[in-house]
């Protein structure tokens, strides 16, 4: 578990709001205040670790109970991995199409239900950085993604293709792989 503590270190982190921490402002600096306190993946969900009182957060989004915050330390180099361990038999894959438009999104939505390739139209319409291979998310745990697509992507049955999702970065399209 102290190995997995440290990995915790320089990921950006969760963190109960409470009586735990305060904050007046994002961007400032908060202290735990309780002898230890939960990391979380999100809101509400899986438990990652902890971090000790004292410990400060630099404050990068806030809602009336939930603080996203970052923390910045020192680990030990050998105890990373480069990419997140997840287990692949429960993993997900999907493909994704995010345009900045509704109407583009609505479009591409009517050649997909026409039965038109799917990693076709990201290639070619697609302003996401998947575009390139088709859309391909690759494998992925639903926490690595903003909730709305989890929640989509979840949703979805293999081979099935979602609605049109609408969220800060655009209005995106999903097919479900795994």
């Amino acid at each position: 578990m102290r190995r997995n503590s440290f990995v915790l270190a320089a990921m950006l982190i969760t963190l109960t709001l409470g009586a735990t921490a305060w904050a007046q402002r994002v961007g400032r600096i908060v202290y735990v205040n309780a002898e230890s306190e939960n990391l979380r993946a999100q809101p509400a969900g899986q438990i990652l670790g902890k971090v000790n009182q004292g410990t400060p957060l630099e404050v990068l989004e806030e809602t009336d109970k939930w603080m996203r915050v970052q923390l910045t330390a020192w680990i030990w180099k050998a105890s990373v991995n480069y990419t997140r361990p997840f287990d692949k038999t429960t993993a997900l894959r999907a493909l994704h199409i995010l345009v900045k438009t509704r109407a583009e999104a609505e479009e591409i939505l009517r050649q997909l239900r026409e039965g038109s390739d799917f990693s076709e139209l990201a290639k070619k319409k697609s302003i996401s950085p998947t575009a390139q291979s088709g859309g391909d998310l690759g494998y992925f745990d639903p926490q690595d993604f903003d909730p709305a697509f989890a929640q989509a992507i979840t949703a979805l049955k293999v081979g099935e293709i979602s609605d049109i999702v609408e969220t800060k970065i655009g209005f995106s399209i999903f097919k479900r792989l795994k």
